[in-house]
């Protein structure tokens, strides 16, 4: 499998107890995917997750391959990843932010103005950072009077821009 058919999920972020149990900080919009995931991957090998349970702001999760605090403690600050047909799947017009930066963006007209190089999440909308070379970055809010259409298969955002751009 290549690198980038993994997605993160969550970091470890240290032990926790005695019995092997791992400290999960979830990178997620559907952290509750912890309670019923019978699998993910660490450093690309496959893990079997026994059991799982919210405490605080973190998952705490048990293994199988994991059996005492010893052997968890050599996983602090990995990744926990899915492959990508294992994500959740989102309703039509919603998109991963990984699908989103990449993306060429023109205009309805058909000029290029750059590429997706960031989404910025400050409150009621995203916000994506469209970059070009030579030239100053732009702003699009990720409603729809701005973005018109995005096709993830091919690549392409078309966005209205407001007239002061």
């Amino acid at each position: 499998m290549k690198h980038n058919d993994f997605i993160t999920i969550g970091v470890i972020i240290a032990p926790h107890g005695v019995r092997g149990d791992l400290r999960i900080m979830p990178q997620t919009d559907f952290p509750e995917r912890f309670m019923h995931m019978d699998a993910c991957y660490i450093d690309g090998k496959e893990y079997h997750v026994a059991s799982a349970r919210f405490h605080k702001q973190f998952v705490l999760a048990s293994f199988k391959e994991i059996p005492d605090r010893n052997t968890a403690e050599l996983f602090s600050k990995k990744a926990i990843q899915v492959r990508r047909e294992d994500l959740v799947e989102l309703p039509e017009g919603r998109y991963y932010i990984f699908d989103i930066i990449g993306l060429e963006v023109q205009d309805t007209k058909g000029n290029v103005l750059g590429t997706v190089t960031d989404v910025l999440q400050p409150g009621a909308n995203d916000v994506y950072v469209v970059s070009k070379d030579g030239e100053p970055d732009q702003l699009f809010a990720a409603i729809e009077e701005v973005v018109k259409d995005i096709d993830v298969e091919n690549k392409l955002m078309i966005v209205d821009p407001p007239e002061w751009i």
